[in-house]
C-alpha cells in the first residue's frame, strides 16, 4: 500500500474518531466528579424530589447522557458497512469499534457508585 493511501488515517477527523469514545468517557468522568463537589459544596443533596436528593438526580442524568452518547458512537461504526472499505479501512474500522466498546463499558463502570451510593456522604 502507499503512503498516501495511509496519510488519510492520519488527518484530525480520523484520529478524532477513533478516540472519540474515549473523549466522551473522560469528559463523564471529569463532569460527575466535578459536578458532586459542587452540588456538595452548595448541598444540592438536601433537596429531595421524588425521594431522591437532587444531586443524585442529576449525576444520574449527566452519567445517562454520557453512557448515550458512547452508545451512539458503538452503534454508528457497528453499523458502518465494512465491505466497502479496503483492508486498511476495515482495520482501522475494527479498532474503532474496540475502542468505543471498551469506552462504553468503561463508562458504565464509573458510573455505578451514582446507583448505588449516596454522595455527600
Amino acid at each position: 500500500m502507499s503512503r498516501s493511501a495511509y496519510i488519510r488515517f492520519l488527518k484530525p477527523q480520523a484520529m478524532v474518531g477513533l478516540i472519540a469514545g474515549y473523549l466522551v468517557w473522560s469528559l463523564c468522568f471529569v463532569v460527575l466528579y466535578s459536578l458532586l463537589s459542587v452540588g456538595c459544596e452548595l448541598a444540592w443533596h438536601h433537596v429531595q424530589l421524588l425521594g431522591i436528593n437532587l444531586l443524585s438526580w442529576l449525576l444520574l442524568l449527566v452519567w445517562l447522557l454520557h453512557v448515550a452518547a458512547v452508545g451512539a458512537l458503538v452503534w454508528r461504526v457497528n453499523r458502518s458497512d465494512p465491505a466497502e472499505l479496503d483492508r486498511p479501512g476495515r482495520f482501522m474500522r475494527h479498532v474503532t469499534l474496540l475502542l468505543h466498546a471498551t469506552a462504553f463499558v468503561g463508562t458504565i463502570w464509573i458510573g455505578f457508585p451514582v446507583l448505588g451510593l449516596p454522595p455527600c456522604a
